[in-house]
């Protein structure tokens, strides 16, 4: 099962408790593979919508006929340092400071920490002590907020929500 069948089965189930789909990994684990499932909420999920949500995978899953049989499911937030699945993600996190890590090394850099300006549609634009970079989203193999610390103890609840 690819990650867009996943995606289809589990989105409606996530709806149903007032969240929404964050995003999905699919991890190889030695003996099985890992579905993790992050979720959000407009008043900020938390465990109680985790453990619900989970449990009604755990049962929806288990009525698909072709998903794996033996399978870790885990279901959480983002969290504060959050991975970025889809470029509209960064909308809310303009002007923050991110880490991304690329595919293959653009000008002989492969990973970049800064603070990312505006995006397009497929391009985004960080700003890093060595200058500013044009980065295609699909050459990043992980882009990810990288907040400080300081700054979520002074805002705290109110951090990353406008």
């Amino acid at each position: 099962m690819n990650r867009e069948d996943i995606i289809e089965i589990v989105k409606p189930v996530i709806e149903d408790r007032e969240c929404f789909l964050w995003g999905v990994e699919i991890l190889r684990g030695k003996k099985r593979p890992t579905l993790r499932i992050y979720i959000e909420s407009d008043k900020g999920a938390n465990i109680d919508d985790c453990e619900n949500i989970s449990k009604d995978l755990n049962y929806e899953l288990a009525l698909e006929d072709s998903f794996v049989e033996d399978y870790v499911l885990e279901v959480s937030t983002p969290g504060v340092d959050r991975k970025i699945f889809y470029i509209e993600q960064l909308d809310e996190f303009l002007g923050e400071n991110f880490k991304v890590k690329l595919r293959q090394a653009q000008d002989n850099i492969k990973n970049f920490e800064g603070f990312i300006r505006n995006h397009s549609e497929d391009k985004f634009t960080i700003d890093c002590k060595n200058g500013s970079h044009i980065i295609k989203f699909s050459d990043t193999e992980l882009c990810r907020l990288n907040p400080s610390f300081d700054d979520i103890l002074r805002m705290g609840e109110n951090y990353g929500r406008q």
